[in-house]
């Protein structure tokens, strides 16, 4: 829990609050686009997993939370959260911004307000009703999806957003390989670190496995569509770079990681021409049979004497004794811990209750489970579930309605935030993304890029109406 600021602290923030406040505000108002790619770089490019190191150390993303309970990168996000708004108010006749997920933003706002007040009526503290284990990072990831939209909203922000993506990816990566490869591979590593296995990783963050994958994904869809020609010494490039970021998320060892990648080609493959086909599903069949190889040698020989299946569930298998054994024991014991709190949760500050022993990894914190549907579930009941997953399908529906009319970069731009959002749902399931910052972050790029594509078409659509009307009334 944060210790109470002294009133010499309290005057400093506010002074602090009250010359940063309109420098965000008027720098998002006027350069939206500044503040949306600084973030980026900031998450592309920094971890915010510290769990697995033998030494904690801070990170970017907490940088500030000691003094203004939200961290620096979240003060900033939430500012420009409403100098978006102050701006749309103000230019009502502009575009509209992801109508079909407005109704549940607003909703889970009025949902988190009312949490707010029956918390502060019970005496909890407002920082731990508000706290990142509870599930304040949604409001995050909405703001942050929004505004993503309202900054990138021109037919030039196309190349500018995928090629950030592709050099800031090809960046993290290199630099974990030299790390891999020359060193000692990431320092958050709890398979080493905790379980004494002789194992060395490439990225124990998930965040970075999506980078990496999301990068993949992108270059490629541009190898693989017919839209776009290059020489073959650019392919060659392109090979290699895939090559890259696939080493980086296979060596990484993580399941939900190579599910997702997993996910995202398979999508990749469904979209492409019948020919093609045939030549991606050889290269991708040779590239799985190496993954798989490297992964159930270097991380799941340790699990099980088994096959690689067998390795892949050791902790989930029917054979693995009670329940206390098995992987999904903790949502068990939260379901059990809910008590007549189904419809409403317990509550954004609520925790629960199991055995200690079969729960040691949690180290005493049990504000969380891993599963993000698990967790939005226990906070805030059948409700706020329904509100996520509302949110989630609006989503959907809108991808599916608008990519067959989208071509180019912006059908690029879409397919890569679809397939960015099959790679969390491996996440949502079973890990904790709604209590990560950096995870809910990239969730909400992922959603902002099928409405980012679509803008941009409508922009050029209203540009080449206008030239015509320009034309006509010469």
């Amino acid at each position: 829990m944060t210790p109470a600021l002294t009133t010499g602290q309290i005057l400093i923030n506010l002074l602090a609050a009250l010359f940063v406040i309109p420098i965000v505000a008027g720098i998002f108002i006027k350069a939206p686009k500044l503040i949306v790619f600084g973030l980026l770089g900031v998450l592309f490019m920094f971890s915010d997993s510290t769990w697995g190191q033998i030494e904690q150390e801070a990170t970017i993303y907490s940088r500030g939370a000691g003094m203004f309970y939200f961290s620096l990168l979240n003060l900033i996000l939430l500012i420009s959260g409403v100098a978006a708004l102050i701006k749309r108010m103000a230019i009502r006749h502009g575009p509209q911004l992801a109508p079909p997920i407005s109704k549940y933003f607003v909703a889970f706002i009025f949902l988190l307000l009312s949490h707010v007040v029956m918390g502060l009526m019970l005496g909890i503290d407002l920082n731990v009703i508000l706290g990142y284990n509870g599930v304040f990072n949604i409001l995050n990831m909405l703001i942050f999806m929004y505004v993503v939209i309202m900054a990138l909203d021109k037919d030039k922000d196309s190349t500018r957003l995928l090629v950030t993506v592709l050099a800031l990816a090809g960046i993290r990566a290199a630099f974990g390989a030299v790390r891999y490869f020359l060193f000692d591979g990431d320092s958050a590593n709890p398979y080493r670190n905790f379980e004494g296995l002789d194992i060395k990783i490439f990225f124990f963050d998930i965040n970075d496995n999506f980078v990496a994958s999301l990068a993949a994904f992108c270059a490629a869809w541009l190898l693989t569509t017919p839209q776009f020609r290059m020489r073959w010494y650019t392919r060659l490039l392109i090979l290699m770079f895939i090559g890259l970021e696939i080493a980086a998320v296979a060596l990484s060892f993580r399941r939900s990681s190579l599910i997702g990648l997993a996910l995202m080609f398979g999508f990749l493959f469904l979209q492409l021409p019948g020919r093609r086909k045939m030549v991606f599903a050889l290269l991708g069949a040779s590239a799985l049979v190496v993954v798989a190889s490297v992964f159930f040698q270097q991380r799941l020989q340790f699990n099980t004497t088994g096959g690689i299946l067998e390795s892949l569930i050791y902790d989930i298998a029917p054979d693995r004794g009670g329940i206390k054994e098995n992987r999904f024991y903790e949502l068990y014991a939260a379901a059990q811990s809910m008590d007549g709190n189904w419809l409403f949760g317990r509550g954004t500050w609520g925790t629960f209750v199991g055995d200690k022993d079969a729960l040691s990894y949690h180290g005493n914190d049990f504000s969380f489970v891993h599963s993000g549907f698990g967790h939005v579930l226990l906070k805030t009941g059948f409700v706020g579930l329904t509100l996520f997953v509302c949110i989630l399908g609006a989503y959907v529906s809108f991808y599916r309605k608008h990519r067959n009319s989208l071509a180019g970069k912006e059908r690029l731009i879409a397919d890569a935030g679809f397939a960015g959002f099959l790679f969390w749902i491996p996440t949502l399931l079973i890990g904790t993304p709604i209590i990560e910052f950096r995870s809910m972050m990239m969730l909400g790029f992922s959603l902002a890029l099928p409405f980012v594509a679509v803008g941009m078409q409508n922009y050029q659509i209203r540009r080449y109406l206008y030239q015509q009307s320009q034309y006509a009334a010469a």
